[in-house]
């Protein structure tokens, strides 16, 4: 049985050594050096919110252990990074969701409104590459619009105006690949709290880095957008029942038969506006995570929702509550990936963040001592980590050699 310390100290060592391996110098259209995550499968792609994640972990890892020399090498890489996306950036706006050498964008996400587009990350990597001192204000100035028309190309192409939420064109390139509340769902009917909980927190990032350079206009309008989400989040996607924030079906519409004698349903309008699909995902923190709900309401998502038999499990948070029918976290799933009830790096570490902005950082302490030790046992018998883990053995399931966000197991979240 191995101390948190030793375990802790384990996975620093190995992720410290194994960073380098994310790194890929500029070629073909990326004209930039970029991160990668890292294993064979996805050894050339740029990845959205992927590469926002490792990055984090790779500067938080770097100065919590007063690596210099590391910071300093990771620089182009992070930098190269942002200005890669926004160099690939659409006329209406819209930024790739994957990017490789010889295709720019590799789920047509520039070609029309029908499809997704990139997972709104690029204001907050911009922001924590300034926090990092990796870009100055003066040269952030620079990309701001552009970030900006990206924000109003989600408003554009995706806005469901009577609820303020925006939703999933369609159900692939979502980030959590199989989520049961858009995946096999008919396109623009999802309302997610995935979605829109991240736009929130770029949003907010925007706001903060416009400040920062002078841009008075451009705070003020992402403030507003972050307020729209938050209260729309608030409003639709919290269930006091289930105390929990759920995915919304946005296809509730008047509707009008006409026939010989009379029209049904005159005057019957959808008040309502959507329908949650209570479907419990981890995602279901994420609102929380962005400053959405209060304490009281934190504390009861806790107690109802964290518990063995749904999310929390002895190794980690699930990505699928273990009481829900489509609970298939063994399986090796591909779209890419499985997130039927898996643990999942990224995920845990948002969860952990929040439990410690909340102030339940005992609950804190113990998932990320259990998150920990998963990874760590898989290096001793493995020598690396693994895509994701079962929440019922703590075991490895799939891609072994994955880097990628787990890093962010590196990070000195209890502290």
């Amino acid at each position: 049985m191995f101390s948190f310390e030793e375990n802790r100290k384990l996975i620093v060592d190995f992720i410290r050594g194994s960073l380098k391996a994310t790194e890929r110098e500029a070629v073909g259209l990326l004209r930039h050096p970029y991160i990668s995550p890292g294993s064979s499968a996805y050894a050339t792609h740029l990845w959205d919110w992927d590469s926002y994640w490792t990055i984090l972990a790779a500067l938080r890892i770097s100065r919590e252990n007063n690596d210099d020399a590391f910071l300093e090498e990771l620089r182009p890489f992070a930098k190269g990074t942002f200005v890669n996306f926004l160099e690939h950036q659409g006329d209406d706006g819209a930024l790739p969701i994957c990017m490789e050498p010889v295709r720019g964008d590799l789920f047509d996400c520039l070609d029309s409104s029908d499809n997704n587009m990139a997972k709104p990350f690029i204001a907050q990597l911009g922001k924590l590459l300034m926090d990092y001192g990796m870009i100055a204000a003066d040269e952030m100035a620079n990309y701001l619009d552009r970030i900006a028309a990206f924000h109003d190309c989600y408003d554009k192409r995706y806005l469901d105006s009577r609820t303020g939420l925006v939703f999933w064109a369609k159900d692939w390139g979502i980030g959590v690949d199989d989520d049961p509340a858009t995946w096999g769902r008919p396109p623009k009917s999802s309302g997610s709290v995935f979605l829109n909980s991240i736009l929130c927190r770029d949003s907010q990032s925007l706001a903060e880095i416009a400040k920062a350079c002078g841009r008075g206009d451009l705070a003020a309008k992402a403030e507003e957008r972050a307020k729209r989400i938050v209260a729309a989040l608030e409003k639709y996607c919290w269930d006091e029942r289930e105390k929990a924030f759920f995915t919304v079906d946005l296809q509730c519409h008047p509707n009008i038969d006409v026939c010989t004698y009379t029209t049904l349903n005159t005057n019957l309008e959808t008040f309502w506006h959507c329908l949650k699909l209570k479907v419990l995902l981890w995602h279901s923190i994420l609102p929380f995570f962005i400053g959405a709900g209060t304490d009281e309401q934190f504390s009861a998502y806790l107690r109802e929702n964290m518990t063995p038999e749904r999310l929390r499990s002895k190794y980690g948070v699930r990505a699928l509550s273990a009481d829900e029918a489509m609970y298939r976290p063994e399986e090796e799933r591909g779209n890419p990936s499985n997130w039927l009830g898996p643990i999942w790096i990224v995920v845990n570490y948002i969860v952990a963040e929040t439990m410690l902005a909340r102030g339940h950082h005992d609950d804190a302490r113990k998932l990320w001592a259990d998150v920990v030790e998963i990874l760590a046992n898989d290096l001793r018998a493995n020598g690396a980590f693994h895509e994701y883990y079962s929440p019922e053995s703590g075991l490895g399931i799939n891609n072994k050699g994955f880097m990628s966000w787990n890093a962010l197991a590196g990070a000195e979240v209890i502290r």
